[in-house]
């Protein structure tokens, strides 16, 4: 019986082996699946139009993955919140491409909590305690579920709105499109990191709160490389950082463009928006955690607080 669809067996038995009038059967190494997702339920790893059976939600293909397979997911709107626990390390999620497999929940409820503060979170993709994880090519669009602006939130009472929320893992984002993540009553960001060693590459993450990427904690690891960063604009309602490295975690932040952080009646260093906001981040990882991006209409391009070292 197949453990799941658009898979060959998974275990295979190789020719019988005869000898001293005994029958020895050597078994295989477990084999990497791809399995499939659209939201008619028919289709097959090569052809999205196709007949074969496939899993109707992301989660339901998670849910069915072991370590090492790929969860390939056809176009579509999937309406959803996405959790990856512990037991499916090594998992690829690959969509379509960016604006055409989109991860979009008509409404979020509570689907994690954080490490750091002890505050709910709720994360339309969460990778938890789950290493080698990645995820690529779709969108993941909040604005469904919350929206609007919320400049007096207060994180470590409020909690969190998250767009990918890995947590205690270790795992890649690339290719992705992280848009809509605002709301009114909790801290809404793209990204966040937290006891996390992350890798976010060829990403475009707009319209958000308070961050694209925020990466937190003494024992997180951010690469941030090759990114669209793009704020809000000039507004007059929501302060924003575009990469927060925060609370002692490591990273290093280069070839990105981040612009449009601006906040109209800025009221000092406090109450303004930046580009990349470094507070308390620790330098030990690279002699340079910040190089080589490009700037443009932020109100200030890198603050600095209790983290100077990390730039020199």
């Amino acid at each position: 019986m197949k453990r799941s669809v658009h898979s060959a067996n998974r275990y295979l038995v190789p020719a019988l082996m005869i000898a001293c009038w005994a029958t020895v059967i050597t078994p295989l190494a477990a084999q990497a699946a791809t399995l499939v997702v659209d939201l008619d339920g028919q289709a097959t790893a090569t052809d999205c139009n196709g007949a074969g059976a496939a899993f109707t939600t992301i989660q339901a293909a998670v849910n069915a993955a072991a370590p090492g397979d790929t969860i390939f997911v056809c176009p579509g709107v999937y309406s959803e919140q996405v959790v990856i626990p512990s037991s499916r390390g090594n998992l690829t999620i690959r969509g379509s491409g960016a604006g055409v497999t989109i991860i979009r929940p008509n409404t979020v409820v509570q689907n994690s909590s954080s490490i750091l503060l002890g505050v709910p979170v709720k994360a339309i993709v969460v990778v938890d305690g789950a290493n080698g994880v990645t995820i690529a090519s779709l969108t993941v669009d909040g604005g469904a579920a919350d929206g609007g602006p919320n400049p007096t939130a207060n994180c470590t009472v409020a909690g969190f709105y998250l767009g990918i929320f890995h947590r205690q893992s270790l795992g890649a984002v690339s290719a992705t499109r992280i848009t809509g993540m605002r709301s009114t009553t909790t801290c809404a960001i793209g990204i966040r990191a937290e006891n996390a060693d992350l890798l976010v590459t060829t990403s475009f993450i707009d319209t958000y709160n308070f961050g694209a990427i925020m990466c937190v904690g003494l024992a997180s690891k951010c690469t941030i490389t090759g990114n669209a960063i793009r704020g809000l604009g000039a507004v007059t309602d929501q302060g924003q950082a575009g990469i927060h490295i925060r609370a002692q975690a490591a990273g290093v932040i280069s070839g990105n463009t981040i612009t449009d952080h601006f906040l109209i009646g800025a009221k000092g260093t406090l109450n303004f928006s930046v580009g990349i906001f470094l507070a308390d981040a620790q330098p030990s990882s690279n002699a340079h955690l910040e190089r080589d991006n490009v700037f443009a209409n932020n109100q200030l391009n890198v603050q600095r607080q209790g983290s100077a070292s990390a730039l020199r």
